[in-house]
């Protein structure tokens, strides 16, 4: 695990929106990582952050989505930015044939360039399943502070639309297994690179 801190926190609201706007108005830039830009939760997230909003659609190749982040963040002049990640939840990823660990290897393919070359200060989610929670894993994979900022009662809803709550504890389980998880697939395609590559 990172020795970068991790925050896991609880809006009063037991509603999603609440807590979006408290993220967009703390991040320097948000992040939407989405197959689907038209559900009401991408519409409300665009409009929470306005004008500090980019979309990186998991369409677009990863190092194309991390080059847009990065000219975005260095255009802006926004140095050691918060970002903040958002985008579809697994009810609406799993509906277009992505997995939370294809989403959790996705963002981390994402900023892990641009943290090398334009430092990350911290990132920042609403701690959903999909996008939000991939975020907080990859982040907290690459050594970058992590702020989880969930509904009352850490509320995250599931590819069956059915809402679950959680403790602090389950959660921060969470991000240890999905950064594990992480770990083991970059041993493996590394592993997988050295098979492949010709023999001297």
């Amino acid at each position: 695990m990172s020795s970068a801190p991790i925050e896991i926190i609880a809006h009063k609201s037991s509603g999603y929106g609440p807590r979006t706007y408290a993220n967009a108005h703390e991040g320097d830039l948000t992040i939407a990582v989405a197959a689907n830009y038209k559900t009401g939760g991408e519409r409300l997230t665009h409009k929470a952050a306005g004008d500090k909003f980019l979309a990186l659609p998991l369409a677009m190749d990863a190092i194309e989505a991390a080059r847009l982040l990065y000219r975005t963040l260095r255009d802006r002049d926004l140095k050691n930015p918060v970002i903040n990640v958002a985008g579809n939840g697994m009810q609406t990823m799993s509906r277009n044939g992505f997995t939370q660990e294809f989403v959790n290897i996705r963002l981390l393919e994402i900023l892990s360039p641009v943290h090398k070359h334009w430092p990350i200060a911290k990132v920042i989610s609403g701690g959903q399943t999909g996008a939000d929670m991939a975020g907080g894993i990859a982040a907290h994979a690459l050594g970058i502070p992590v702020k989880l900022h969930f509904p009352a009662g850490f509320k995250q809803r599931y590819a069956d639309g059915v809402d679950q709550t959680f403790s602090k504890e389950d959660i921060l389980q969470q991000v240890k297994d999905g950064v594990a998880a992480l770990k083991q697939e970059a041993q493996k395609r590394r592993d997988q690179d050295q098979e492949d590559a010709p023999a001297p």
